[in-house]
């Protein structure tokens, strides 16, 4: 199922509390700011790739996205670790999209600089462009992007 990250909405949270005998209900965006854009990305991936992130082999939409949400929540803390300027290594381990979003969070929130950024995008795309091997052992060649 190919999704595109822009037509994924934020979850929203709700908060109740009483106080006096009155209830105070907010509504606000489970995430906001840098980490809507990295939750976005995740969905998108996780959707798109039956077996990427978690297992959504013949589930229909709903069942995916409740899925891909769950494993989201699972993987947030990992995602979203304080990694003073470069990811790590369980980080380094995500698909390239999700690198690249986790990338831009950080940039987001000041914990790296765009030149830093940019210079660990651009590993991510040499990695891409290496020669991989198929799953017989048969040595596969990758064209370089340009």
């Amino acid at each position: 199922m190919k999704i595109n990250p822009e037509d994924i909405e934020v979850p929203l949270e709700k908060t109740v509390s009483f106080n006096n005998g009155e209830a105070e209900v907010s509504i606000a965006s489970k995430y906001s700011g840098s980490e809507a854009g990295l939750y976005k990305s995740y969905m998108s991936m996780c959707a798109s790739d039956d077996k990427a992130l978690v297992n959504t082999e013949g589930m229909d939409k709903k069942h995916t996205y409740a899925a891909c949400g769950v494993q989201y929540d699972k993987m947030r803390a990992m995602m979203c670790e304080d990694s003073k300027g470069e990811l790590t290594e369980k980080q380094k381990a995500l698909p390239p999209a999700i690198q690249k979003a986790i990338l831009e969070k950080m940039k987001k929130d000041g914990k790296i600089s765009k030149e830093d950024s940019e210079a660990a995008e651009k590993k991510l795309l040499s990695k891409e462009d290496e020669k991989k091997s198929d799953p017989k052992g048969e040595k596969l060649e990758v064209e370089e992007k340009k």
